[in-house]
């Protein structure tokens, strides 16, 4: 249901709200509400994961050149 990992009826247990129809359509406000600004972080959060797996695969690379390189010494 959420970031966290807590499932919706968990939530609405721990909120004393009755059935998980009212926190669904919070969310939903919440998520309509956001708009492009909830598009513009969207979007960046894609572009930072772009670069971690190129940050990631390029680490990869250099620990394999030390192995490689650490055997001929």
């Amino acid at each position: 249901m959420l970031l966290d990992g807590h499932s919706a009826p968990s939530i609405v247990e721990r909120l004393g709200i009755s059935g998980t129809n009212l926190l669904y359509r919070w969310k939903r406000e919440q998520v309509e509400s956001a708009g492009p600004v909830g598009e513009v972080l969207d979007s960046r959060v894609a572009e930072l994961e772009a670069e971690l797996r190129r940050v990631e695969r390029e680490r990869d690379v250099l620990k394999k050149a030390l192995i490689i390189f650490g055997r001929n010494e």
